[in-house]
């Protein structure tokens, strides 16, 4: 089994108030949960007006399919043009003893 996280930190310009912030940021989840097969959710910053964490991960047999998941959703969640990517962190977590 292979598991692949990230946490993808947003930056969006001229949000006011954090109603705005959570509108956009539950497009943002909505829209990455639809279009690949991750868990993903806020995980910091949520007391910030223009900032977000947020975090998503996927598991899976293939360390292929799982890698390039893995690396398309902060591109696909800057493609939505909701808010900027600032810093992206990824990573990977092989079951012990497989061959992957």
């Amino acid at each position: 089994m292979i598991i692949g996280y990230g946490m993808v930190d947003v930056f969006m310009e001229g949000v006011g108030s954090l109603k705005a912030k959570r509108s956009i940021v539950l497009k943002i989840l909505d829209k990455t949960r639809n279009k690949y097969p991750v868990s993903v959710s806020e995980v910091a910053m949520q007391e910030l007006w223009q900032r977000s964490r947020i975090g998503y991960c996927v598991a899976g047999s293939s360390r292929t399919v799982v890698e390039r998941i893995v690396e398309q959703v902060p591109d696909f969640m800057e493609s939505l043009h909701l808010a900027q990517v600032t810093a992206v962190d990824t990573g990977l977590i092989v079951e012990k003893g497989s061959r992957y």
